[in-house]
């Protein structure tokens, strides 16, 4: 078993491929908080103002989540370049 160190983070990877994840995860949740089991607000709307505020959950939820995740990826890579960083064990397997 080979023990690795994560020493950072790469945030340019984590803009490219975290905004569509939550876009996609957005998107089902507001399915359901809008059209599935919609909230006492949302019950109220007609179809097109909830699939307007779907659309407009999708966009805050992905660039909300998105700042969070390279928020977070920033402070990790600070924090290591300080200290030591999360030590992994991987195995090679045998398939």
């Amino acid at each position: 078993m080979a023990n690795y160190e994560v020493k950072s983070v790469g945030v340019v990877s984590l803009i490219r491929n975290f905004p569509i994840v939550f876009a996609l995860l957005g998107a089902l949740i507001g399915i359901f908080t809008f059209f599935i089991f919609p909230t006492d607000l949302a019950a109220n709307l007609g179809f097109g103002a909830k699939l307007l505020s779907w659309c407009i959950f999708i966009i805050l939820y992905t660039a909300i989540m998105s700042v969070g995740v390279i928020v977070v990826a920033w402070i990790y890579n600070f924090v290591v370049s300080k200290t030591k960083g999360v030590i992994v064990s991987l195995e090679q397997s045998e398939d």
